[in-house]
């Protein structure tokens, strides 16, 4: 999560028990500050300017932890976003209606891809989007597809393409509708 933020351009400071954490380390290297506290003990999140907060992430891997770190962020920032990883599936909706939270189980999220992988090693990500199942797949464009283009791709098959790869260049995203297919190509759709 650390990784994701900072590679979105933001701040992050993370608070772990152990100095001497593994990930805590590497998030060192990284330049991130990473103070040594219990996230449960008073004033922890004030030590961190909690008040400031545009987010926080309550990901420790005890639900209840993360459920004690939340309402303690909310009082102390009414506005913070909050999300919380969760282990307990019943708790995720009753979290997201009750404390007006972003409440997401690591199992549920992780469950479809798993299960589609399995199936298939082009699929490289799943998810629920308005109750629909979206899957993100990577495969190299056979001869039959090099007779089409981008848009026939989603006008024929349904599938929208978010990246065409050919050979050494550098991924396209979104390629246009035009963009013709050659043998070989990389596609993400």
């Amino acid at each position: 999560v650390s990784a994701q933020l900072l590679a979105l351009g933001h701040s992050v400071v993370v608070i772990e028990k152990r100095a001497d954490a593994p990930f805590a380390i590497m998030l060192r290297d990284l330049k991130v500050p990473v103070p040594t506290d219990d996230v449960r003990a008073p004033r922890c999140l004030e030590r961190v300017n909690i008040k400031a907060a545009q987010a926080i992430v309550c990901g420790t891997d005890d639900d209840l932890a993360n459920i004690n770190i939340a309402l303690d962020a909310r009082q102390a920032n009414p506005k913070v976003r909050i999300v919380i990883r969760l282990f307990d599936d019943d708790l995720v909706e009753r979290v997201r209606e009750n404390f007006q939270a972003e409440a997401h189980s690591t199992s549920a999220l992780a469950a479809q891809t798993f299960a589609l992988a399995a199936l298939d090693p082009r699929i490289v990500h799943s998810f629920q989007l308005e109750g629909q199942l979206v899957v993100v797949s990577c495969f190299q464009a056979n001869a039959a597809l090099s007779t089409l283009k981008v848009g026939d791709v989603r006008d024929r098959f349904g599938g929208l393409t978010l990246s065409l790869k050919r050979g050494e260049q550098k991924a396209v995203l979104h390629p246009t509708d035009a963009s013709p297919i050659a043998q070989g190509d990389v596609l993400t759709v």
